[in-house]
């Protein structure tokens, strides 16, 4: 999967948690490189998988999603995240890995 494919199937996963209201969304192994900003969209995530190896760019609009309390990066290229992630309180130390 191309990247580009990978960003087309990811918002059509964000839009399909969107309208069933879920609280768990995979976007792993989608060859994403970011993480399309339609995520914000998705205040109820409990739980975020974006384990994937290739995301090296990772948005702001993630700390909209105050209801998380598991989110996977495992295996990525990132070198920070914002600093704002640490208003996600439902975030615990070992729910972020």
């Amino acid at each position: 999967m191309t990247p580009e494919e990978g960003y087309r199937e990811a918002e059509r996963r964000i839009e399909v948690a969107r309208q069933e209201g879920a609280t768990e969304l995979d976007l792993s192994n989608l060859a994403l490189t970011e993480v399309p900003e339609s995520i914000g969209q998705l205040t109820q995530l409990e739980k975020l998988a974006l384990s994937d190896k290739q995301l090296a760019k990772f948005l702001d609009v993630i700390t909209n999603l105050t209801q998380l309390e598991v989110l996977n990066l495992y295996e990525n290229q990132l070198t920070n995240l914002p600093d704002a992630i640490r208003n996600l309180t439902q975030l615990g130390p070992s729910s972020l890995y």
